[in-house]
């Protein structure tokens, strides 16, 4: 079936011309989209941090009577907002460039009335600069033919950001060069002759995790730290590579579309160095998988709810949350799995993706600034509870298997090194 589109005729009865400037400034300038009609002027942006709902009123004298039908208009679509993109507040603004009842009351509960007749009084008002501190060097005075000109360029910018971010998702380079590295290292593992001994006959054991690079506790505490994030490029079973190789894909792709090349670069590396933390922290076992990404790219797409709350809620309310749920209960009967590194990967893709932002919004360098220090300091504390959880497990009988295991395949060397952190230094 083919694909139809159609294009909705918008017809604004708007006769003023700084009406008309003030809604060049909202939809160009603060992302605010047009969803009145052609007699009301209702502007809606659910991902600006303090307004996202906006009636101007150019027509109407603004009377108790007038401000009554709006206050409940507003009730009616913030509370269906509110249900559809899980909202907890909505907050509105009323911009009346009419006349207006000098006795009205402007006191009301997420709601807030400002009255700008023009461009001059618009650059005075305190609350309006408050709510958006751009509009001072806004021209609010140009002419038709200046707005004309203003949203052809607009529109054309907008069209040139589409066409590259669908060549991004046609053409997902990042997530590609990252699966065929996962399937090459498998493969690797399941064919490498010189560490052959310490095979079982299809899959790699205990022992060659460890050596290629799985968290194990007591060479992380030891100065291994690659191991926090080669743990996430390792699998040890074909069809757990399969599974995580069909989660990254299907979700990476769309997210590398999204957000970007470089920070999904940034969000695969924090969230598998989360993972492998989390694991370090709360795991005593030997983990390895790309699990804690494929979570990670959950807690971007959660991050991306918040963001972009309009073209991603509804995903994250009807896959991701069914999704999330399915998994913890089922990983309740199943022993093999690493929670922690899960959920470490969550929190890493939803901290790494709050940090680099997004390319269609405007950054928010103190959040990213915010961020970034929390990050550490949770970083700081999962690696103080990796130590203490490292010393308080006892690891003295798989540290001298390890040993064994390094000099039965000739490679004394390691059993040298081995011995003498994991053994010598401990006693």
């Amino acid at each position: 079936m083919e694909e139809q589109s159609s294009i909705r005729e918008i017809r604004i009865n708007i006769e003023d011309e700084f009406v008309l400037n003030l809604m060049a400034y909202l939809t160009s300038e603060e992302n605010y989209v047009f969803v009145g009609n052609e007699k009301e002027v209702w502007l809606e942006n659910l991902d600006h941090p303090k307004i996202q709902l906006i009636y101007i009123n150019d027509q109407i004298k603004m009377t108790e009577a007038h401000a009554s039908y709006i206050i409940r208009k507003i009730a009616f679509i913030s509370g269906n907002i509110k249900r559809k993109f899980l909202m907890h507040r909505v907050n509105a603004l009323v911009l009346n460039v009419e006349s207006f009842d000098d006795h009205m009351t402007h006191d009301f509960k997420h709601i807030s009335f400002i009255n700008v007749e023009n461009a001059e009084a618009a650059y005075e008002d305190q609350l309006l600069r408050k709510l958006f501190p751009s509009i001072g060097t806004t021209n609010l005075s140009a002419s038709v033919i200046e707005l004309a000109a203003k949203l052809q360029n607009d529109t054309k910018s907008r069209a040139m950001k589409d066409v590259e971010l669908s060549r991004a998702k046609r053409l997902p380079i990042v997530i590609s060069v990252y699966l065929v590295l996962l399937v090459a290292i498998c493969a690797y593992l399941m064919r490498a002759a010189n560490f052959s001994a310490a095979f079982t006959f299809l899959y790699p054991t205990t022992f060659a995790a460890i050596h290629y690079g799985a968290t194990f506790s007591p060479l992380i505490a030891a100065g291994e730290y690659w191991r926090l994030l080669a743990s996430a490029f390792m699998h040890m079973e074909p069809l757990h590579l399969a599974f995580n190789a069909m989660f990254i894909y299907h979700f990476g792709a769309m997210l590398e579309g999204v957000i970007g090349k470089w920070r999904m670069v940034v969000i695969i590396i924090v969230s598998a160095l989360m993972g492998g933390l989390f694991s370090f922290a709360f795991n005593p076992g030997i983990s390895v998988g790309a699990s804690g990404v494929a979570y990670g790219f959950l807690g971007v797409l959660l991050f991306l709810g918040f963001e972009m709350r309009k073209m991603f809620m509804p995903l994250i309310r009807r896959l991701i949350i069914p999704f999330v749920v399915t998994s913890v209960f089922f990983g309740l009967f199943m022993s093999n799995i690493d929670h922690f590194g899960h959920l470490g990967g969550f929190v890493g893709g939803f901290l790494a993706a709050a940090i680099v932002g997004t390319p269609r919004t405007k950054p928010f360098f103190a959040r990213s600034a915010l961020t970034a220090v929390t990050l550490l300091i949770l970083v700081s504390g999962l690696w103080n509870s990796g130590l203490r959880l490292t010393e308080a497990e006892d690891f003295e009988g798989i540290n001298h298997a390890l040993i064994r295991e390094y000099e039965r395949v000739g490679n004394t060397g390691r059993a040298n090194e081995l011995s003498r952190i994991l053994v010598d230094e401990v006693e």
